[in-house]
């Protein structure tokens, strides 16, 4: 069984990548300005119809080797489904960070359409079908 673990997760919605870019960006700027707490960050959209993770970003980047293998909070498989939800217009940001840097990340936000949030005890799948609901059109 999966560990549970506080955790905060947030799914923005963006007319534009470039917008769900800078907000990415702003939240590696928390992790530059040493901001305590881990995230695993990503921006999704289509490609040619077809889910895509543009940008992602992990810290501490520990978990390189089980991303690759499918593990890691956001793991890219994950990812994939929840672009699915995204109509090919838009794109998305998807964080998932400890509470200790929530406040830091609802001001990096601002570029955002729409920004759900939920507190929760979760594991990956739980994380996943959140993250799901939350894009959907």
């Amino acid at each position: 069984m999966a560990e549970k673990k506080q955790m905060i997760v947030y799914a923005a919605s963006y007319d534009d990548v470039n917008d769900a870019l800078g907000d990415l960006d702003a939240i590696e700027q928390l992790h530059k300005d040493e901001m305590i707490g881990q995230y695993d960050a990503a921006v999704i959209d289509k490609e040619n119809s077809e889910p895509h993770v543009v940008k992602r970003m992990d810290r501490p980047g520990v978990r390189v080797i089980p991303e690759w293998f499918g593990g890691g909070t956001l793991p890219r498989k994950e990812l994939h489904e929840a672009a699915e939800q995204l109509t090919a217009s838009r794109a998305g940001l998807v964080a998932v960070v400890e509470p200790t840097i929530e406040k830091a990340l609802d001001d990096a936000l601002t570029r955002a359409a729409k920004v759900t949030k939920r507190t929760l005890e979760a594991t990956t799948d739980e994380i996943t079908s959140e993250l799901q609901e939350a894009l959907k059109s």
